[in-house]
């Protein structure tokens, strides 16, 4: 602690300490104790770790999952992290008042880390949960026109110009496709989520039934994954004529698979 005053380093890191603010502590008969339970190694870095899981990853090259989780290894390769530890990013995440900061182990002996909020990220967000078993979800399916069918029977469902994540749905929306100007088609490709998993892919849901997956490391779901193709067609049948100024037409749309 030698070269620093005690009341400087609590205002520069009061938003680490517990249920507490500066105002209430200061001159406080046990103010020096707070420091001696504060690992200021740790404190000092708390801010620069937030801005990294937030927006820096990019510029160092760390790999950040769709629900914001970086590597606990990885992230202590990175400079000015790299005189931290384990245990020092679980203590800044346990006193952190905000609990801007998660550290868990999702794989055995595998421990992540992630900020809860504010990612400049554009593929990243919190909301996203990793699906584990393919019961979790009602289904996965993806949507295509019959042009783009015809590359994803051989080549599989790639993601998007200037997007890392393929977005898929658990269900197929009611009228989904239809258009009132003319008979409408949608291919309909539902994936075999269990083997894909245990392929090696990770898939995340939200609570709108969204489903989110990288794909495998050509940002792939190959056709092998393939579980079911539909051909969803809207048909329509006239069932009023309707002459000029005499009553609207009535119009009856039904889904033919």
């Amino acid at each position: 602690m030698a070269g620093y005053h005690y009341s400087s380093l609590l205002y520069r890191y009061k938003v680490i300490l517990p249920q507490h603010s500066y105002q209430n502590l200061r001159g406080h008969k046990r103010f020096k104790d707070w420091f001696e339970i504060i690992n200021v190694k740790t404190a000092k870095v708390g801010p620069r770790l937030a801005w990294l899981l937030r927006h820096g990853a990019r510029y160092h090259n760390l790999y950040v999952r769709p629900d914001g989780y970086a590597l606990v290894d990885e992230v202590l390769r990175i400079s000015p992290f790299r005189n931290l530890n384990l245990p020092d990013l679980k203590e800044l995440a346990r006193i952190d008042p905000l609990k801007r900061l998660q550290v868990k182990e999702l794989r055995p002996h595998q421990w992540w880390i992630r900020a809860t909020a504010r990612h400049s990220l554009k593929f990243v967000n919190p909301a996203w949960k990793e699906i584990r078993n393919a019961r979790e979800v009602e289904g996965c399916i993806y949507y295509a026109d019959g042009n783009e069918w015809q590359k994803i029977r051989l080549e599989g469902i790639r993601t998007r110009l200037n997007e890392r994540l393929i977005t898929l749905s658990q269900t197929v929306p009611e009228y989904f496709g239809y258009s009132h100007i003319e008979p409408s088609t949608v291919i309909v490709i539902h994936i075999d989520v269990k083997k894909a998993l245990d392929y090696g892919l990770t898939f995340f849901a939200k609570h709108d039934k969204t489903i989110a997956t990288e794909g495998d490391s050509n940002g792939c779901i190959l056709p092998q994954f393939f579980r079911k193709v539909e051909y969803l067609q809207w048909s329509k049948t006239i069932i009023l004529a309707n002459k000029t100024g005499s009553e609207p037409t009535e119009t009856h749309a039904r889904p033919t698979p």
